[in-house]
């Protein structure tokens, strides 16, 4: 029975092991396991998860949406997503604007985590618009 219950249990991350006096939190370690792999790709859906709600609360479509970011990236870093600096990062965010507005929850840096993260935590900074790109050609400023 302790065998199907920790069977049962083990996707979960952290398993609660019964003992004779007390219950004992064991980390699953197996070596075909990833659970860091695991927890990010956990974020990514859940980004992309919300940033369709939101794509629906702006009554425009998800593709639409992430269109539109690909312009600022465009303009800002030439569309490079996965940009990495000492004070830029992603699409162009500050990394301490990328750390005070959450984007921690989902990489260090904004250039670590997906469009979909980058897209959220833009979204969080500019109040719910995506900023305008008037003025920049297909290349960049």
């Amino acid at each position: 029975m302790r065998r199907l219950l920790l069977a049962l249990l083990a996707p979960l991350g952290t398993l609660v092991v019964p003992s004779t006096t007390h219950a004992v939190a064991v980390r699953p370690h197996h070596p075909y396991i990833d659970l860091s792999a695991w927890r990010s790709t956990v974020l990514a859906q859940h980004a992309t998860t919300n940033l369709s709600r939101l794509a629906r609360v702006m009554h425009v479509s998800l593709p639409t949406l992430r269109r539109e970011w690909q312009n600022v990236a465009t303009c800002e870093v030439a569309g490079n997503w996965h940009m990495q600096g000492l004070f830029y990062s992603g699409i162009g965010f500050l990394n301490s604007t990328w750390i005070q507005y959450g984007g921690r929850v989902y990489a260090p840096l904004a250039g670590q985590a997906t469009m979909d993260e980058q897209i959220l935590v833009g979204m969080h900074i500019t109040g719910g618009y995506v900023p305008d790109q008037y003025g920049c050609s297909r290349v960049g400023w």
